[in-house]
């Protein structure tokens, strides 16, 4: 598989812990080759990465020490690594028999964004089943909330707890910087197993667990196809087709716009929205409104 060279070091650093936890056995040349960088670049890689996570180096080629996997007593930061293994889709399995220690939690860019003492709070409610009560600021509303906490979970560098809202009785996320006053309350919570398979189930934050699924078809021009195929646009792209210039036809299940709208936006023009019309219309409209905006400026 083709790993082309990726557009941040830190997109190129996960890309090879994920693969590391594989339990590939990488060489340092061969990576070089793979990221289109330099072998001293992968070097400096490479010990970025055994600074946070036990690593094995025979003559330049890596692999995990397996000999510092134990079971992780520490379930606080075992519930953070495990929710960044998703955000970053690394084996979960291979984790759970990792040590899951500060230092390595700390190694996900997302966890230096996350409200520590609440994160504990909320970790805690969910292991003791306990409803929780808080205030919630967005957009300069304050409304106050109830929650079945389910799970802590982290998306674009935000750490967020997905629980059913005692509100409309919905499963939703609450973004934990948002959230004020938290406390555990001393009753149980009264979550059904829909709820849960639901809030497992949720494919990014803008997920809407009530609503049908919207089938998003895309063409993706052959220059950028190899990074599509290994960054991905959303965690259910699958290959539909492959044109006879190179191209793919992409498929995503969405449940809100936004949970692709963003990813289309930064791969124009070499992207296009094939279906549904209102997808692309959208888009368009949004392209237009830009455009006229720019043209009120003298840069």
């Amino acid at each position: 598989m083709p790993y082309l060279k990726q557009k941040t070091p830190t997109s190129r650093i996960l890309d090879i812990v994920k693969r590391l936890y594989t339990f590939e056995k990488l060489q340092s040349t061969s990576l070089a080759i793979d990221y289109d960088v330099s072998s001293r670049t992968i070097h400096r890689d490479m010990l970025k990465i055994s600074e946070t996570i036990l690593l094995h180096n025979h003559l330049g080629t890596w692999s995990l020490d397996t000999s510092g996997f134990v079971a992780s007593e520490n379930t606080f930061h075992k519930a953070l690594l495990l929710s960044f293994a998703q955000n970053v889709e690394i084996e979960v399995e291979c984790l759970e028999k990792s040590n899951a220690s500060k230092e390595n939690i700390a190694f996900a860019i997302e966890y230096k964004h996350l409200p520590k003492v609440l994160g504990g709070k909320v970790i805690k409610a969910i292991q003791d089943e306990k409803q929780c009560a808080f205030t919630y600021i967005k957009d300069d509303e304050t409304s106050q909330r109830c929650i079945d906490p389910i799970k802590i979970y982290t998306e674009n560098g935000r750490w967020y707890v997905i629980a059913r809202d005692y509100k409309d009785d919905k499963v939703k996320s609450f973004n934990l910087s948002k959230i004020k006053n938290f406390k555990q309350e001393s009753q149980n919570t009264t979550l059904t197993h829909v709820m849960q398979e639901k809030a497992e189930n949720m494919k990014s934050i803008w997920s809407s667990t009530g609503e049908e699924e919207i089938l998003v078809k895309l063409y993706i021009q052959p220059e950028v196809v190899p990074y599509i195929k290994d960054i991905r646009l959303h965690k259910t792209q699958v290959i539909y087709d492959v044109h006879h210039d190179g191209g793919l036809e992409v498929h995503c299940s969405i449940t809100h716009k936004l949970e692709l709208l963003p990813q289309i936006k930064y791969w124009l023009p070499r992207i296009y929205v094939l279906e549904p019309k209102w997808l692309h219309d959208e888009l368009m409209h949004d392209l237009d409104n830009y455009r006229d905006e720019s043209d009120r400026f003298d840069i």
